[in-house]
């Protein structure tokens, strides 16, 4: 299954001119927390954090993420997943590396169950979202409840997610 990966736009190469996804996984990845949300015509189906106890092995936590993502992709039957590309300013490299774990799980369970993955930059994502590409987490957070209606709070891995999903979702064919 292809994978498209673009900095800032959305490659027609895995996107065929007229393909609409109508139901969209947005990703927010990483090890000890990946955010989770899901889209059909705008509307939230559903969102969430798959969370990992640091206190097992990576190996542990990584089987974990895979097998939780799996029981989402079960249950909300995707057409399509974007996922946030990895961004760090001052992150250590060993965060840099876990990280990178998380995707290859994530990437490898999307794969196999042939649900096309589309990058975004979290600079595409927030400037889709609130208007700037530097927005804060804060500012991310609030739009996302904002544009997509949802009442009370939604947790920061999760409300990254949604916003992944939303930005894909607007890049799409009309």
């Amino acid at each position: 299954m292809p994978t498209s990966t673009s900095r800032t736009r959305f490659s027609k190469e895995y996107h065929p001119p007229g393909v609409k996804f109508n139901r969209i996984i947005g990703i927010d990845p990483g090890l000890s927390a990946t955010g989770y949300g899901v889209l059909e015509k705008g509307k939230v189906l559903g969102f969430g954090v798959i969370r990992t106890d640091a206190r097992e092995s990576v190996a542990q936590r990584l089987v974990q993420l895979g097998t939780e993502l799996e029981q989402v992709l079960n249950r909300f039957k995707p057409s399509c997943c974007a996922i946030e590309t990895l961004f760090f300013k001052n992150g250590g490299a060993r965060s840099v590396i876990l990280s990178a774990q998380s995707r290859g799980v994530l990437m490898f369970i999307l794969t196999q169950k042939k649900i096309p993955i589309f990058e975004l930059t979290p600079a595409t994502i927030k400037l889709a979202i609130t208007g700037s590409g530097r927005a804060s987490k804060t500012q991310l957070n609030f739009m996302v409840r904002k544009v997509l209606k949802i009442a009370g709070a939604v947790q920061e891995h999760a409300a990254d997610a949604l916003a992944v999903a939303y930005c894909l979702q607007n890049r799409q064919p009309r």
